[in-house]
């Protein structure tokens, strides 16, 4: 049970389910209440798209531990699970059951929010994962797209569940409003999270250059080298640490300063800090660091939607007393 767990990576997995309860409670539910609307998908129904998420990315880990076994035996054989821990029919029959259930699962909420089409994100989902481990990973930046798009996808899932009850319930100007902000932020949190995978991804591209190499692979560090490829993650991060500068910008003519210190404190010292580190970075424990530090970054993001709840319920509540 331990070596299945780890399989699945259940650190990774609570972080996604943490993501989609954010996205929910900490944005779109406190924008819907300062309009004075409310949710209209239920607690339990948004569950079941949690779970679906959950073992759709959980069935994503099996099956690229089971194409990866012999890179990983020269990548990072201490953590080899598959043919240790766990046997290889075991990992494909949990990957086919895991994949089906949360297909079911998001059909049957999509069905029961009358828009049955939206559970098929689930399938192409699916799909494109078993792709990603057999072919995409192995070739020039298509895998890192791939996984950068599937991160960006957490939290758009959440607003197209939680939103299209809403919107065929609310039809008022005021909703329509709040609908539109919603999107957008959605959007920028998706944004962020793409922005950072790849980032993330190319690092352990770099990482895994060993195994990769050995078995064919065509990873941006093994087409262009590893210098070029950390040269580019580093303007990534420049690009990112911009583009938040745009939202701090906005946060401090708004008179946002609680925000606009988070965005500095807890994101563009951190991106700062890594792209220094990327620049120096010489072996698998640098980029491996580096790769840890890049996920705690998009953890603190996720975590300043906390602050965004905050401000728009507590200015909310001031202006009612007024």
């Amino acid at each position: 049970m331990l070596a299945f767990f780890k399989l699945i990576r259940l650190p990774n997995l609570l972080i996604i389910a943490f993501t989609q309860y954010m996205v929910r409670w900490c944005l779109i539910y406190p924008v819907l209440k300062t309009q004075g609307l409310e949710l209209r998908l239920s607690n339990f129904y948004f569950f079941l798209v949690v779970i679906a998420t959950v073992i759709i990315a959980a069935a994503g880990y099996v099956i690229n531990d089971y194409f990866d076994v012999k890179i990983d035996k020269v990548n990072k054989p201490e953590r080899l699970v598959i043919d240790k821990g766990v046997k290889r029919r075991v990992a494909m029959g949990a990957h086919t059951v895991m994949n089906v259930l949360a297909i079911l699962i998001a059909l049957y909420v999509s069905y029961a929010i009358g828009v049955w089409k939206i559970g098929l994100i689930y399938f192409i989902c699916a799909v494109g994962l078993w792709f990603y481990s057999t072919t995409f990973k192995r070739q020039f930046l298509i895998g890192n797209i791939v996984i950068a798009t599937f991160t960006a996808m957490v939290p758009i899932v959440v607003g197209l569940f939680d939103l299209i009850p809403c919107y065929t319930n609310y039809l008022s100007v005021d909703y329509n409003l709040s609908f539109k902000n919603i999107i957008w932020y959605i959007l920028a949190i998706s944004s962020f999270g793409f922005l950072t995978t790849i980032i993330r991804e190319i690092v352990k591209d770099i990482e895994d250059y060993e195994g990769d190499k050995e078995y064919g692979c065509e990873t941006m560090p093994i087409v262009i080298g590893k210098k070029k490829s950390q040269l580019t993650v580093a303007v990534i991060t420049l690009i990112t640490m911009s583009y938040l500068a745009y939202f701090q910008l906005l946060l401090w003519t708004s008179n946002d300063k609680l925000s606009f210190y988070y965005f500095l404190f807890a994101l563009q010292f951190p991106l700062a800090f890594l792209t220094f580190k990327i620049t120096k970075a010489q072996d698998k424990k640098d980029f491996s660091f580096i790769s840890n530090v890049t996920k705690l970054i998009m953890l603190l993001g996720i975590c300043y939607l906390f602050i965004f709840a905050y401000n728009l319920l507590y200015f909310t509540h001031v202006i009612e007393r007024i």
